[in-house]
This record gives structure tokens, sequence and C-alpha cells, in this order.
């Protein structure tokens, strides 16, 4: 399926053509151009203003281009009239596009209970455009589509469905926690791998576990946590291994991943990924806002800040890049690393029980 890549860039805004053509590219699509519009605002009406809509009416039939896709976020009146306004041709924005990710990524039931559930979530208040245009958006926005059915009857069913899906997630919450409880009554801490999208969080895990989960296939390539039990000296602790974060994700999304989020708000100890092979300028961003995720899903404290793919920067970018985790990060521990060639990994599982048994002391004195 051939598409087009759009955005309208607004001043101190960051560009995310590249990031959101890399994941419709990793999901299929042939992204066969980009248009971007720089503006002081967003159009009120199709996000670009009218000039540049027709331009992309006049680039997706000289293209034929069977879809659009906006990196910012739009309301479902944007994406019906921009639909009308350039013809037959699906438009989605970064958001739905993530989740179509998540979808094609999605193997386990917790998985694709919790995407559907996003879904639903997202596009909840698009049922009136949906029955005008008799689901033009497919499957790609809601979790059967509206068919015929009156508005209210498609309401109706959403939230029904979204209410059976939030109870089959509680459930799948209850079992991992009474599976954490037990792991602590047998006396294994919990060390969870968390971090952005790409950050090698899976390639440390399989080095530590001998597991061969997939790496390097794009944004979103772990999207349910995997647990492992990890010996190393005298002390044993079970790894785990979970989604990675990504900037300016909608709040909706994060919420419907609560589960897998959960065992990071739950472990014992953090290792906090960070690609410090990323130009410094786009690293010191991710860190910022990294603050504002951990104190949205209520991090632990304990926290090991992992300056991961150091094999891939000279000497000088990487003291650079470490004076900004640690200034921006004051109080925790930061350790360069490689997880792809071991570098330093001895290091950071030396520091990972140094900070257990700080744990276990404060525990028994209490």
């Amino acid at each position: 399926m051939r598409a087009v890549v759009v955005e309208c860039l607004l001043p101190n805004m960051v560009s995310r053509v590249g990031e959101v053509s890399m994941m419709a590219e990793n999901i299929g699509y042939a992204v066969v151009e980009s248009l971007v519009q720089r503006r002081n605002s967003v159009h009120h009406s199709h996000c670009i203003g009218a000039g540049k809509l027709e331009e992309l009416k006049r680039l997706v039939r000289r293209k034929r281009i069977d879809l659009v896709i906006f990196t910012n976020t739009l309301p479902s009146s944007q994406v019906f009239k921009i639909q009308r306004r350039i013809g037959d041709v699906k438009v989605i924005d970064r958001n739905l596009l993530i989740l179509e990710v998540f979808s094609k990524r999605a193997m386990t039931k917790e998985a694709k209970l919790q995407i559907e559930l996003a879904k639903l979530r997202y596009t909840f208040s698009w049922g009136r455009e949906f029955i005008k245009l008799k689901g033009i958006l497919g499957e790609q926005v809601g979790w059967s589509g509206p068919g015929d059915y009156p508005f209210k009857e498609y309401e109706k069913a959403a939230r029904r469905r979204i209410r059976n899906l939030r109870m089959d997630l509680q459930e799948v919450q209850s079992k991992k926690t009474a599976l954490r409880q037990r792991r602590h009554e047998l006396g294994f801490p919990i060390v969870a791998l968390a971090g952005y999208t790409q950050s090698g969080k899976t390639t440390f895990f399989n080095r530590l576990t001998e597991e061969s989960k997939d790496t390097g296939l794009g944004p979103f390539t772990t999207l349910s946590s995997f647990s492992r039990l990890v010996k190393w000296r005298r002390t044993e602790f079970i790894l785990v291994d979970s989604i990675g974060f990504i900037e300016e994700m909608h709040p909706m999304i994060v919420d419907a991943f609560f589960v897998t989020l959960d065992e990071i708000t739950n472990a014992d100890l953090i290792l906090l990924f960070v690609d410090v092979s990323e130009p410094i300028d786009e690293l010191r961003r991710k860190v910022l806002s990294i603050e504002s995720i951990t104190r949205r899903i209520e991090m632990p404290s304990r926290i090991i800040v992992c300056a991961n793919k150091i094999d891939l920067v000279d000497v000088e970018h990487a003291r650079e890049a470490i004076e900004v985790l640690e200034r921006y990060m004051p109080g925790r521990r930061v350790s360069p690393l490689s997880a792809k060639t071991g570098e330093y990994v001895d290091s950071v599982l030396d520091l990972a029980v140094t900070e257990l048994g700080l744990m276990n002391k404060t525990v028994q004195q209490t």
C-alpha cells in the first residue's frame, strides 16, 4: 500500500516525519513522499492550509496514494473533512499508526486486549462520523466497524465492549500480581528494563537470559512483558523486558497499557536504557521527557541509568552524553553500556546487585 506522510510543523515543534515514515515502512507500507507545511497554528478544519491541502490532493492522484498519514494528532472532524477533500483515500494520524503497529506486533492475549481497548477508547467519539461515511477507515479505527448501526446502537455496543475489555485486563493484572507476590515470597527481587523504544532493552535481555527475542524490527518490537530468572554473583533476580516509551504518546494509549506498565511500577529496581548514540540535542530532549513519563506511571525510586550503545560513539560524544544524563537525572547512578558487544555489562549487573543488596538491608532493618 502506497502512503504519503503529512505534517503541519509548528514553531518549536520537533518533526515526526522520519519517525512516522519508519513506523509505516516497518509494517509494510511504501512511503513514497512526505509533505510538510510550516505554520504558526494548525488549520481549524484540515490541519494544513487550503493551498497545501490542494497540493496533497494532486499528490494523491499523481502518485496513486492509498493512505495519508498525518504526524499531527487529528480530531475525528478533521480526519473526515480531509478525506472528503482529497478523495476516497484512507486518512489516519500518528496515534492510529502506532495502534496499527501494535496490532501487527501483538502476540499475546494481554497485548491484543490492550490494543483493542486503546483503539476503542481513541475512536469512541468518532461514531457519528463513522455512520455518515460507512466506516471509511474500516478495521484501523474500531473493534469491528459500525456497519449500518444507528449511532446510539454503535455507542452502546462500544461502551459494552470497553467495559468487557477492562474486566478481562483486570483479570490478567490479578494473575500477574499474584505471580509477583509468589516471586517475592520465594525471595526473588524484580528488575525491570525501561526506556525509549529502540534503546537496546531486548538486546540486553537476550544477552543475560540467552533468549532470542526479536530485535531491530523498528519501534515496538516488544509489546508485552517477558520475565526470566537471572543469576549473577550470589544474587538471583527476575529480569523483565517491557514495552518501550515513545515521545508524545497519546494518554489513552499509555493508559490502555497499564497491565504491561504495571510490571515497571511494581519492580524493585529499574534499569533505564538511553541510546547515547543519538544527537546530543535529541538525547537531552528525551531525557527531559522521561521525567514526565516516570511521574505518570509512578516509577520506583531505585533506578540505574544505562547509557547504551556506547560502542557506536567516540570518546568525546560519550563523555558529553553521560554528562547530560548526570545533569538531568541527578542522584541516579549512570553506567556506560553496550548491550550488543557486552562491554560494561558486568558493571551494570554489579551495580544492580549492590542496589538490590541495599534494598534487602532496608527491608531487614524495618
